[in-house]
């Protein structure tokens, strides 16, 4: 029954999650046909998964694209521009693909990253019209500091780093604390993150309230 509920748990928060990217799509240039998730995610690598302890082969993933589940993955939703993938069996790991459409031409940027950790990473691709692939730089870190209030300092005894993930509408800039016996919680008052504008990623800083 654990199991049970924990993997509907999960299943929903990926629709929850599938859900609301959809009701988020750049515009889209009325142009040639346009590519949709599962054609972009076929032409990527699989590189990613390098970072889930599953991993992904190329025979995996031609057999998780064919019947929507492989050995360790399935399919827990899609859109046209979106698909998110969940580990097996316990569905604690996933990996989401969000795709970015060019206003200005027919390119389509891609941003694949995994969710569900404390540590998550993310790769930026983009596809011209003529189906070239090639991989783009992402967002820079902001400093540690631009997540913290004023006069708020980090106890002496905690280091951090930020990490670029994936989020709602565009990617997100989260801050790892830890000390030398583990990780730590430190509260922040600024959320921030890059919001798709059709043609590149705007940074934007929120204080965490009006974030919730």
């Amino acid at each position: 029954m654990v199991y049970y509920c924990a993997r509907t748990l999960f299943l929903a928060l990926a629709l929850v999650v599938v859900s609301a990217l959809a009701l988020q799509h750049a515009p889209a240039v009325a142009a040639a046909p346009e590519r949709n998730a599962r054609e972009f995610f076929t032409s990527l690598p699989e590189s990613i998964f390098e970072n889930t302890p599953e991993g992904l082969s190329p025979a995996e993933k031609q057999k998780l694209l064919a019947n929507g589940q492989s050995d360790f993955w399935e399919i827990a939703g899609e859109t046209e521009d979106i698909m998110v993938f969940a580990n097996l069996p316990f569905h604690d790991i996933a990996v989401a693909l969000r795709l970015f459409r060019h206003t200005n031409d027919s390119s389509v940027d891609a941003a694949i990253g995994t969710l569900g950790g404390s540590v998550c990473t993310v790769e930026l691709w983009r596809m011209d019209a003529s189906g070239r692939l090639v991989p783009v730089d992402t967002p820079p870190e902001p400093a540690v500091e631009e997540f913290l209030g004023k006069d708020q300092k980090l106890p002496p005894d905690v280091q951090a780093t930020v990490m670029i993930c994936l989020g709602l509408g565009g990617l997100r800039a989260q801050p790892l604390f830890w000390t030398s016996t583990g990780m730590a919680h430190v509260p922040v008052a600024y959320d921030i993150g890059y919001q798709w504008n059709g043609k590149r990623f705007e940074k934007y800083v929120q204080p965490v309230n009006d974030a919730q």
